[in-house]
């Protein structure tokens, strides 16, 4: 059997990648479609996410990365804790409510059902969720890198929501 050809590589010098091909090619990379949540002085506050991923099992830790300048991670960095929330493949509306800006982040949780779990809000619909206690915070470009040990995690049956091609789309 035939190996299929490769696409000719494109040999740049450092650093000329370009954040429109960086962006295309990971737009190529199938990602799970997560909220994030914590809780800050005003009420439950979170933002959707597809750079999570799991860490480590032994302990148990979870990894994600937020913009620097996101307002989930400076309140994330002051409650000390944070949920992972995987949506449903069904659930690309309240994909869309945590993706957009808004003035008052805690209305984003009017009419959706969540719960207080080990100190954060959990959606009560996600696929599967994780209460994490922040162990670090590290830099990454324009991105913080977060990590967390899970302190408590549920599931449910389902099909996740995943983001392809900038676009949701679910497993076959």
């Amino acid at each position: 059997m035939e190996r299929p050809a490769l696409a000719p590589p494109v040999v740049l010098a450092k650093g000329q990648v370009s954040a429109r091909q960086f962006r295309d090619a990971f737009a190529q990379l199938p990602a799970g479609v997560s909220v994030l949540t914590t809780y800050a002085p005003e009420g439950p506050c979170g933002m959707t996410a597809s750079a999570v991923c799991s860490l480590s099992q032994d302990p148990p830790l979870a990894l994600a990365a937020l913009a620097n300048d996101s307002r989930t991670l400076a309140r994330i960095r002051v409650h000390g804790a944070f949920g992972i929330n995987v949506l449903r493949a069904r659930d690309t509306a309240v994909a869309d409510l945590f993706a957009r800006p808004a003035p008052d982040p805690a209305h984003r949780f009017d009419g959706l059902p969540h719960e207080p779990v080990a100190s954060v809000p959990v959606l009560c619909e996600a696929l599967v969720w994780l209460a994490c206690e922040v162990v670090g915070l590290y830099p990454g470009g324009d991105h913080t890198i977060l990590t967390g040990l899970v302190r408590a995690a549920g599931r449910r049956p389902g099909v996740p929501l995943v983001w392809h091609r900038r676009r949701y789309t679910s497993p076959a």
